[in-house]
């Protein structure tokens, strides 16, 4: 119909210029046109026209020539750089350090027959993630002890980065697995399965898993964001860093803070005096030091003297009031505060 119109304007425009009898043919034309488009608006049917090509209904076959070609055992590149990937993902370095890039302003790999060698094994494997994630977290490799023993270790001096893996690195957690470590150690996080994509706006609240959060280049949850969650506007790349911001999430969340209080209220429950270690090992998965301990006792005992009295107390309000209210038994709230210290501490965040 637009078309139609535009051909009546047009002939109209060459009947004004002086051209009398083709343009009065033109424009009769048009209008005859314009009246049948006009008619077949009125009466909707079945019939559709399309205004791309029609493509037949039977593959040439050229996409999946493409895709078998890419497979290939000819051309292991795409088994490479899958392994280069899932290897990242265990050890927080890929075998071949520029993930992204493969070509020749890349770096080689660090241990090109372990590369190949798994690259041979995911496509002798059908090409099954879940068997390469079971082979590399089940070998002696992944499960060497990450403590650093310094300079006098010769394998320090050998190879001081570690590229060799002659022990597990450390590296922080994603930051997915940041925030439901913080709902997990509280006994919260919510484990279902399946449903929408739900608001970033309510990942602060909201017990679900962060995979089921929408993160799109307009719509990122800002959590999740400080501890440098996948870009969408990379290919979804994560870039790794350190910033002040991240302690001040931790430190200031709301989410922090209610799971802080609701893991105190667990807590407190372990017998005797069992408190600091029960914190340690349900946050940091290991025992206090004997300097830790006391550090932490001395903490309790001043901390609920100085919230004992409430006048000397000043009130802070800043930001989004946590879901979870601190408890009224000075005691109890010292709990609160050694946890939520414990939920910053650099071993909580950090895979060993």
């Amino acid at each position: 119909m637009f078309r139609a119109e535009a051909d009546v304007v047009a002939a109209e425009q060459s009947l004004s210029a002086g051209k009398k009898d083709e343009a009065e043919k033109n424009l009769g034309d048009a209008r005859k046109k314009l009246a049948e488009a006009q008619e077949k608006t009125k009466k909707p049917g079945t019939e559709y026209t399309s205004i791309t090509p029609a493509y037949p209904k039977t593959s040439t076959g050229r996409r999946l020539a493409l895709a078998k070609w890419i497979t290939s055992r000819q051309n292991p590149l795409a088994a490479r750089v899958a392994i280069n990937h899932i290897w990242m993902r265990h050890f927080g370095e890929g075998l071949v350090p520029t993930v992204f890039d493969f070509g020749l302003n890349g770096k080689p790999p660090t241990n090109p027959a372990l590369l190949d060698w798994l690259a041979a094994e995911l496509m002798d494997r059908g090409w099954s993630m879940k068997a390469i994630h079971r082979l590399i977290v089940t070998s002696a490799t992944y499960r060497m002890q990450s403590t650093d023993p310094g300079t006098s270790d010769p394998s320090h001096k050998i190879d001081p980065d570690n590229h060799f893996l002659w022990r597990a690195p450390s590296r922080r957690m994603d930051a997915e697995v940041v925030r439901d470590s913080v709902l997990f150690v509280s006994g919260k996080l919510d484990l279902t399965s399946g449903g929408p994509d739900l608001d970033p706006a309510k990942g602060l609240t909201l017990p679900r898993r962060s995979v089921y959060f929408r993160h799109a280049a307009e719509k990122q949850m800002t959590f999740l964001r400080l501890f440098d969650a996948a870009n969408p506007a990379e290919c979804y790349r994560r870039q790794p860093s350190i910033m002040p911001q991240q302690a001040l999430a931790l430190a200031n969340s709301p989410l922090a803070w209610s799971q802080a209080r609701v893991l105190a209220g667990e807590l407190a429950k372990a017998p005797g005096d069992g408190f600091v270690t029960a914190a340690f090992e349900s946050l940091l998965s290991r025992p206090p030091t004997d300097e830790e301990r006391a550090t932490c006792e001395a903490f309790l005992k001043q901390q609920a003297a100085r919230l004992a009295d409430p006048a000397t107390l000043e009130p802070f309000a800043a930001g989004e009031a946590p879901a979870v209210g601190p408890s009224s038994e000075p005691r109890q709230r010292a709990r609160e505060s050694l946890v939520h210290v414990l939920l910053n501490h650099n071993d909580f965040v950090t895979i060993r």
